[in-house]
């Protein structure tokens, strides 16, 4: 499968390391550096970081696969779409039966550089914040079984903790949105610090909080959409929020908030 996959160098690099045995004239000793399982997780790792080879050996996996159940297929399309692939299906007719072929296509240009912003923002949260990995990766398993609800709800609370954390006085996640920004609205000689301040003091002047509005207002429709329930949230929705709070932390933890 390398070696279709163009990938062969791979196991050239490995190759001792997968027979168990060793042969000196024709008697079979032990290979004590038979280790299999390193193996697979080494080149899985070298693998999901060459993205054209990466995906040639997913498409690969799937040319040999001619029939998924509707179930199977909806959740391992949703996981597939996070990590930024869309499973695609084309039928065949082959002496009368109908044989389905499954292959990959890229959702996003830079699948890649997606993939190790998603490494990146697993390990910045696991370092300063290990008691909000357990969200983020619920809402991932949510999404990737079809339950786009909770996902948002997770969505939600992962950017409310975070931001809660970030405010040391009252806990309030309104001003730990703030202090992630770094935006001062003065109105009057006083500076504004809850939400419907704000929102008037832009309507009126037009100006002034733009990052501030922009997470609060993610926060809202999360809210909308999960928590509170005001519309059916769809695959789109969550996959949308999801990507949003991914890239919401990524813009903190690069801008060197809380780190």
């Amino acid at each position: 499968m390398l070696k279709k996959a163009g990938l062969s160098a791979f196991w050239d690099d490995y190759k001792n390391k997968l027979s168990p045995y060793w042969y000196n004239r024709g008697y079979q000793n032990n290979n004590d550096d038979y280790n299999p399982e390193y193996v697979c997780l080494s080149i899985c790792e070298k693998i999901e970081s060459n993205e054209e080879g990466l995906l040639r050996f997913l498409n690969l996996i799937l040319d040999g696969i001619h029939d998924i159940d509707d179930k199977q297929y909806n959740l391992l399309s949703n996981y597939l779409g996070v990590i930024g692939y869309e499973l695609q299906i084309t039928t065949e007719k082959d002496y009368g039966y109908e044989l389905k072929y499954y292959s990959l296509i890229p959702s996003t240009e830079g699948v890649q550089q997606r993939n190790t912003d998603i490494s990146y923002l697993h390990s910045m949260l696991e370092m300063h914040h290990p008691d909000l990995v357990i969200l983020y990766d619920e809402a991932i398993t949510n999404f990737g079984s079809g339950q786009y609800v909770s996902c948002i709800e997770n969505c939600r609370s992962l950017l409310e903790n975070f931001f809660k954390k970030l405010d040391t006085i009252n806990g309030d996640y309104v001003k730990g949105i703030l202090a992630a920004t770094g935006e001062s609205i003065i109105d009057n000689g006083a500076q504004l610090t809850s939400i419907k301040k704000i929102y008037t003091y832009w309507i009126d002047n037009k100006k002034g909080a733009n990052r501030f509005r922009l997470f609060q207002t993610m926060y809202s429709v999360m809210s909308g959409l999960g928590t509170h329930h005001e519309d059916v949230a769809s695959k789109e929705d969550a996959l949308l929020l999801l990507r949003y709070v991914e890239d919401c932390l990524l813009w903190c933890f690069r801008k060197g908030v809380n780190c």
